[in-house]
């Protein structure tokens, strides 16, 4: 990721006040950003936090990955 201070969606300082409003023009490169607004990570962050998750053999999520969770 290329920008971690500024949300690609939103309104106030770095576009972290409030989150994307109606009408708001969000960024073209949200792939390199970390923040879509003010409390959602991008689509490319959730990307890598389940494929994190989703290993069988993950420490990232306790007590079970996703994977796990699934089989139940």
């Amino acid at each position: 990721f290329t920008v971690a201070n500024k949300a690609c969606c939103g309104v106030g300082r770095y576009g972290g006040a409030l989150t994307c409003l109606p009408f708001e023009k969000p960024c073209e490169d949200r792939d390199h950003h970390v923040f879509w607004d003010a409390f959602h990570p991008t689509q490319a962050v959730n990307k890598i936090i389940f494929e994190s998750c989703y290993a069988p053999a993950s420490t990232y999520c306790y007590p079970m990955g996703f994977q796990s969770l699934a089989t139940i």
